[in-house]
């Protein structure tokens, strides 16, 4: 219990830290801060393409779990044609019309 305060206090510090440091730095003109809001230009900047590359991410692990269920809608499809070969029977092959 005592080391989950200690760790909360601690993210605290460092989130206060960071905060003091951007306010410094834009009072000193070293970072731009166009609408007011203490949080550095650069850094609103660098969220959004981090904001975009992580959508793209996220979309693209969307197509490829699309994939892989249909391959293993297939496989069940398929999955029944096993036992059927180790009992020796022939081989029915494709439909004519999925060709």
């Amino acid at each position: 219990m005592i080391t989950l305060v200690y760790v909360i206090l601690a993210v605290l510090a460092l989130v206060s830290l960071v905060n003091i440091a951007a306010i410094w730095l834009t009072r000193k003109g070293l970072t731009q801060d166009e609408n007011k809001n203490f949080i550095p230009d650069s850094i609103e900047d660098k969220f959004k393409q981090l904001k975009e590359e992580l959508s793209h991410r996220v979309d693209r692990v969307g197509e490829e779990l699309k994939d892989v269920s249909e391959a293993i809608k297939e496989v069940g499809n398929q999955i029944g044609d096993v036992p059927k070969a180790a009992a020796g029977k022939e081989r029915k092959g494709r439909k004519k019309d999925e060709l």
